[in-house]
């Protein structure tokens, strides 16, 4: 709060004219950034829609990287954090998933959206990527044959990378529900 308030030019104590705790401008931050998004593209396909809402919420995460993290504080996620949820359950109750399945594919979507967003902004963990270990032949010699072959490029294309990751979680999503159908129609 010292370090905002300086930034700003104002006393400590004249924040909280306006915010009753750190917490509380935490949430006001939150709620400013999520809900001036539009998660609902209103796409006839439900791959369409749920493609353009997590779109939508990688894009959020890649202009704010702390999003993630300051949507996990206590208290501090807004309602609006639910905008995604809402367009993913009826995306793929329309899919043919069970409700069940619907809730653990809303999870998996956000949770690969985050992971990937944060892989992008925050970069590589040092001694995990693959390309540098190779380099630094750290792994040459365990039986990793397959690993040191990789032809790596010398950049990541992140957005096609997450296109990619998409594309494999809304094919599951077709086959999976595909297979419920089935199963359906074969107990009647």
């Amino acid at each position: 709060m010292r370090a905002l308030a300086e930034t700003l030019g104002v006393t400590p104590m004249a924040l909280y004219n306006h915010f009753s705790s750190k917490r509380d401008l935490l949430a006001a931050v939150a709620d400013h950034v999520v809900s001036a998004a539009e998660f609902d593209g209103h796409h006839t396909s439900w791959r369409d829609q749920l493609r353009h809402c997590f779109d939508v919420l990688r894009s959020l995460c890649l202009r704010h990287p702390g999003l993630p993290g300051l949507l996990e504080i206590h208290g501090v996620a807004p309602v609006s954090v639910f905008a995604p949820m809402e367009v993913t359950l009826r995306a793929v109750r329309e899919a043919g998933l069970d409700p069940v399945d619907r809730v653990r594919t809303y999870f998996l979507l956000v949770s690969f959206t985050l992971a990937q967003a944060a892989y992008q902004t925050r970069g590589p963990i040092a001694g995990l990527e693959v390309s540098e270990r190779v380099r630094a032949e750290r792994i040459a010699g365990r039986g990793d044959q397959l690993t040191e072959r990789l032809p790596l490029p010398s950049s990541w294309d992140f957005d096609a990378s997450f296109a990619f990751g998409i594309t494999l979680i809304l094919n599951g999503i077709e086959a999976t529900a595909s297979n419920t159908a089935r199963r359906t129609s074969g107990s009647t």
